[in-house]
């Protein structure tokens, strides 16, 4: 029997990769670890980025792993450095700079890159910023202080977080969303409306079934002109119109991708000894029986933690429910499992309280909770967590807003103005 110890090479030092690569030593102290990215940082925590923005947290405070712990934990961390092919058959990873890396067992953890904003005049446009990376988040750090007035595309998460930030630090902020309400696959009229009273309290100026066509550049500011009317002069443009994942180095190999990189429950590709984890992984959800993406912070951590048992040798799935929690403006929102946006046959319920500011909508398949949304009051949200877990049947649908202890509230009062 051979004394080599295993060699574990992983694409990516975000959470998945990190945490991937902490349990690996945890559970085995001799192996070898290897670990690059294309980022010049060691891992630092997206959840935070939108506090940093704010200027409600130190920069410093921004990172979860400095250099020293890679040390420490004997994880040999290439930063700045690119996966540019992947040999399956000869377990490979050609890396630029640093030549070929041998591997064992692999693991991609590659995340994804933000979509850019296309029109005229966007390619090279001062002070236009995507939020996905601590650079980006700097340099809108760095700008805010002279700025007056900020404008946002973007109708989903990206897009509130960069709205939130500009508003609490006292910009004159416009959101324009392409749809006709946030996150409006998932959500309906009277969530969307809830959204926007909450956006309205907090001064911003929302837009609305508007894009951006074009910006021109203007005394060191931006001329911004809309698709559907609107126009201003902005001090700072700020875009979340989504990811696209970093999937381009396997395609056209043996391992099978979508939108990310396919895998079964137990994370594992159509390639033998590759995994995938976080942002990137499309896997098999066994608790909404179908696959997915889920980019969320606590989903590539979860991954991270389990997908590192299963390239030491175990064989277990991966189950959770996927969850995400925000606040929004002034409240909060939770997604839990399966909406409408993963699943368009998804039949929902809604409760809305225009006054209170709160609402929630449950997904239904067949007699199964499958998801929420709630925005507002948070109570009895861990029962629902679990019901959906349960995947138990429920014969009484209405009975489920019980458990979210919701106010008494009129479901068809009229939209406000």
């Amino acid at each position: 029997m051979g004394t080599n110890p295993t060699r574990f090479v992983i694409i990516g030092n975000g959470a998945a990769g990190t945490y991937c690569a902490e349990q690996l030593r945890k559970l085995d102290v001799a192996c070898e670890i290897v670990m690059i990215d294309d980022e010049p940082y060691t891992l630092y925590n997206r959840v935070s980025l939108p506090r940093y923005l704010r200027g409600v947290l130190l920069e410093q405070r921004v990172y979860v792993r400095d250099m020293e712990w890679h040390e420490k934990n004997r994880i040999d961390l290439r930063l700045e450095t690119t996966a540019r092919q992947v040999n399956f058959e000869e377990k490979v990873v050609h890396a630029d700079p640093g030549g070929d890396l041998r591997y064992d067992r692999l693991l991609i953890a590659t995340g994804g890159r933000p979509n850019p904003l296309r029109c005229p005049g966007a390619d090279g446009a001062p002070y236009l910023f995507n939020f996905q990376y601590f650079d980006e988040a700097k340099g809108m750090v760095a700008r805010i202080p002279e700025s007056k007035v900020a404008v946002v595309l973007g109708g989903s998460f990206i897009g509130y977080e960069l709205t939130e930030a500009f508003a609490h630090r006292g910009l004159e902020t416009h959101w324009l969303m392409r749809g006709p309400w946030f996150l409006r696959r998932a959500l309906d009229k009277d969530g969307g409306e809830v959204v926007s009273l909450l956006a309205k309290d907090a001064g911003v100026h929302l837009h609305y079934e508007e894009a951006i066509d074009k910006l021109e550049r203007s005394n060191g500011q931006l001329r911004v002109t809309g698709t559907a009317g609107f126009s201003t002069t902005a001090d700072l443009v700020g875009v979340g119109l989504g990811l696209t994942m970093n999937i381009d180095v396997f395609q056209g190999t043996a391992i099978e991708t979508n939108v990310g990189v396919r895998t079964n429950e137990f994370l594992e590709t159509t390639v033998a000894d590759v995994w995938a984890a976080g942002d990137v992984a499309e896997f098999y959800d066994v608790v909404s029986q179908r696959h997915h993406r889920m980019g969320t912070w606590d989903n590539s951590l979860n991954h991270g933690r389990h997908v590192a048992k299963n390239m030491l040798g175990a064989k277990e799935p991966y189950v959770e429910v996927p969850t995400y929690a925000s606040g929004m403006f002034n409240s909060n929102i939770s997604v839990m499992g399966v909406t409408t946006e993963e699943e368009p046959d998804a039949e929902a319920l809604v409760e809305v309280d225009y006054e209170g500011r709160n609402y929630k909508r449950l997904f239904f398949l067949g007699d199964k909770l499958v998801g929420a949304i709630l925005i507002g009051k948070m109570k009895g949200r861990k029962k629902v967590l679990e019901l959906i877990s349960s995947r138990a049947a429920i014969e009484d649908r209405q009975s489920v807003f019980g458990l979210l202890a919701m106010p008494e509230a009129v479901t068809k009062a009229a939209t406000p103005e």
